[in-house]
């Protein structure tokens, strides 16, 4: 047999037959079907003369001489409607010379400039050896036996520059094996010492001796063009590395997913409203250089801020030129002078975050169009995906640098670094390479609280829409004074349209109004003030008025967000403060890790158990204790925000909240990110929990189960329900809590199902500290 361009061992001799095919035509030639009948007899006319296409040909030179009829007879293989669009051919049984080609196929391997030469590079001659007795055992005797999977060639198409990937699919209906003398005659018992021995060439040989069977027969080699799979399968897989190559490996998926291999691609990301090149060596842009930027307030027109900014969608952009006559502006004109014909500015968009654009330019009109974006449908979402990845990886690369310069550990753990601190100090020591191992406790009830400003986002853009609709006004009154001076149409043309934006502003605050809003001032406005005060002393004396209106940093009215973001800080840190004073006492009671975080409110997390402490015993008297400190301070934290609510500028509602989770965590201090995180599947659905709780409805309302005044506990087995109702009657009858509480469904959550809920309303204005209940408790123990 030659494998590879060489004589190898073999467990079967090859025999070219056409057989199969000759008994096709047998039975068309005693068709019904004159027409059919009389061309299959003209077919066996010619293997009458050739015997020897039936019988078997092992001598590849022969068959050449005999390529003329073979040609005839196959043709009933390759139908001439067919031949231009099936990429067929026909071999010999496990020799991959094609022994006759449709159209296609030929245009393809012209393509290439090269013969057609398929070789199992990666296949040595043993496991070719191996792949022969497989087939031996599965068409022969039934069994079952490994596949090899399905093959793939990879050539290339010259004329475009690109490499095409064809999946080779073979079909053996044509052949058979034949055993001859020397075969040995494979038993159940041998087919499962073979499976027991499968890389043992010696006793495969011994099984199927070289040379001891026949494969008689053609095979059907079909390709099918999987270049597009291939290429997202090549842009999905480097999406995951981090290699100098990958993005390279991109760029050359997507040109050939677009079957162009002359496209540029480029990536740009946005740092305050300013288009910015993504500052990696591999990835290149193609707008701007690496130092360059474009402000998206005065470089793009309306109607590319619209499209990217506002709307979050493609920039299509087939002739360059052509688009530059109707949007005049600086970035269209950078696109002219780069000499682009097309362009295309596609939104990296992941849960509605707008996180950079992929950039795809050609030099030639057209080659990128509205079709082009259904072609990157399947592959722009991986993409988003992987840009977020890339994005939080740096933030925390730069979160653990700010971790590792300024924050320190927490007490109650400190000893354990201390510990790894130690011996890591002593292999430096000893002259060997120290590593700094991660920290893991066990066995670990978490504790987790919330207190959050209710509506924060609908109260935020109520305060921008406020501000910015008392800017206009401001506006207006320096235009309506030039209109009544001059009744010059283009100030009422002003007016008209700051009206419009009033209106807009009245009905809901979109995210691109303020930027649209203030744009329009700057581009449009500003200009005509600046003449206004030249002109006129009323005037100039109004818009002096009107500058003072504005924030000497922010250039914009900030007297409401100005008001709320005050408000928030104050209850943030009255809140916070008052926690960490509550928390001195909780430790005293039994160490355990807590971290506090600031948002929109105050959240926090707790850890209690034996492994986060150095010497005490833990007992789960003290979980209990912990619970019931939590409600009491979240009670007591809700009275301290009733009281200071009247100072406040802004009306501001929290709602409070604690998940409860009665099954042990691991939690793992990860060295490389400086923070603690719960460690492995099953404990991360505490953390998802944690993160999308606070949106959850009652079943079958539209009510969050979070509400101003009240406190709501979350739990998932009855056994942490009546452990918290039992907390709930004792704060009642000490004043803290109403008697009657609620027990509620929640609706299901993303990923997490089966939740419940005691809802109860916080007696505002008493306070009972946490010593004088944990006091109280224990007397009632003891009696």
């Amino acid at each position: 047999m030659i494998y590879n361009g060489k004589e190898v061992e073999f467990p079967a001799v090859m025999q070219i037959s056409f057989y199969k095919l000759i008994e096709t035509l047998e039975e068309m030639a005693a068709d019904t079907d004159k027409d059919a009948a009389n061309y299959a007899k003209q077919l066996l006319q010619e293997v009458e003369k050739h015997p020897e296409l039936r019988d078997g040909i092992t001598d590849l030179d022969q068959l050449e001489k005999l390529m003329g009829p073979v040609r005839k007879i196959t043709r009933v293989l390759f139908p001439d409607a067919l031949s231009t669009n099936e990429i067929k051919a026909i071999t010999p049984p496990f020799y991959f010379k094609p022994i006759h080609t449709s159209t296609r196929f030929d245009n393809i391997v012209k393509a290439s400039g090269e013969e057609f030469d398929f070789t199992m590079k990666d296949v040595d001659e043993e496991t070719f050896y191996f792949y022969c007795c497989y087939f031996i055992l599965g068409s022969y005797y039934g069994f079952p036996t490994p596949s090899g999977g399905s093959l793939k060639l990879e050539i290339m198409n010259k004329d475009l520059g690109l490499v095409r990937t064809y999946k080779m699919l073979i079909n053996a209906d044509m052949s058979e094996f034949i055993p001859t003398s020397k075969a040995v005659d494979i038993t159940r018992k041998d087919f499962e010492e073979l499976m027991d021995n499968f890389g043992d060439i010696k006793l495969w040989k011994k099984k199927f001796p070289p040379n001891s069977w026949i494969m008689r027969g053609v095979n059907i080699l079909n390709l099918v063009d999987v270049t597009t799979d291939q290429s997202i399968g090549t842009i999905t897989s480097n999406l995951l590395l981090k290699s100098s190559d990958s993005f390279d490996n991109i760029r050359n998926g997507i040109r050939g997913l677009l079957n162009n291999a002359q496209l540029a691609i480029g990536v740009l990301t946005m740092e305050d409203n300013k288009l910015v090149p993504l500052d990696k060596e591999e990835i290149t842009g193609i707008l701007l250089n690496p130092n360059e930027t474009l402000d998206c307030s005065t470089g793009m027109c309306d109607y590319i801020s619209g499209q990217l900014l506002q709307k979050k969608e493609p920039l299509v952009i087939p002739d360059v030129e052509r688009f530059h006559l109707r949007s005049n502006s600086t970035m269209s004109a950078k696109l002219v002078s780069l000499k682009l014909q097309s362009y295309l500015l596609i939104p990296m968009i992941h849960e509605e975050e707008l996180l950079g654009f992929i950039e795809l330019a050609s030099d030639n009109r057209y080659d990128l169009n509205y079709g082009t974006l259904t072609v990157l449908d399947e592959v722009l979402p991986i993409i988003a995906m992987a840009q977020k990845r890339f994005i939080d990886e740096a933030q925390n690369r730069i979160e653990a640098i700010i971790q590792q310069e300024c924050t320190t550990i927490h007490h109650s753990v400190k000893w354990r670094f201390e510990q790894e601190a130690e011996k890591f100090m002593n292999k430096q020591l000893k002259n060997e390479q120290p590593v700094f191992k991660d920290i893991i406790f066990n066995n670990l009830y978490p504790l987790y609280g919330q207190m959050d400003i209710k509506g924060s986002s609908v109260k935020r853009n109520k305060a921008v829409s406020t501000d910015l609709v008392k800017q206009i006004n401001g506006v207006e009154k320096v235009l309506q004074y030039a209109f009544d001076q001059t009744h010059m149409p283009v100030y009422e043309q002003l007016i008209y349209r700051l009206e419009n934006y009033k209106s807009d502003l009245k009905k809901e605050l979109s995210a691109g109004s303020e930027h649209k809003i203030l744009r329009f001032l700057k581009l449009d406005v500003y200009p005509v003030f600046d003449h206004l005060k030249e002109s006129d002393p009323g005037l100039k004396k109004l818009i002096e008025e009107y500058d003072n209106m504005l924030d000497p940093n922010l250039q914009t009215v900030y007297e409401e967000r100005k008001k709320y973001d005050t408000s928030v800080n104050q209850v943030n840190q009255r809140l916070a403060s008052f926690l960490d004073r509550k928390q001195v006492d909780a430790q005293e009671m039994f160490p355990h890790y807590f971290e506090r975080y600031k948002t929109d409110g105050v959240e926090y997390n707790m850890y209690i158990g034996e492994s986060i402490t150095k010497n005490e015993k833990f007992d789960t008297i003290y979980l209990r204790n912990l619970r019931i400190w939590q409600l009491v301070v979240m009670c007591e934290m809700e009275n301290e925000f009733h009281k200071m609510k009247d100072e406040l500028q802004t009306p501001i509602e929290i709602a409070s909240l604690v998940l409860v989770y009665n099954t042990p965590l691991a939690v793992h201090f990860r060295m490389d990110e400086k923070r603690f995180d719960v460690e492995g599947a099953y404990n991360a659905r505490y953390e998802i929990i944690k993160k999308r709780v606070d949106k959850a409805h009652i079943r079958g309302t539209n009510e969050r189960i979070t509400k101003p005044g009240s406190i709501a506990i979350i739990y998932s087995q009855e056994q942490d329900a009546r452990e918290y109702r039992e907390y709930l009657h004792f704060l009642a009858a000490r004043g803290h809590v109403k008697e009657q509480f609620e027990d509620l469904e929640l609706e299901d959550l993303q990923g997490v199902t089966g939740l419940k809920a005691l809802r109860v309303e916080v007696v505002l204005g008493e306070q009972l500290s946490v010593h004088r209940l944990i006091e109280a408790i224990e007397s009632g123990a003891a009696n």
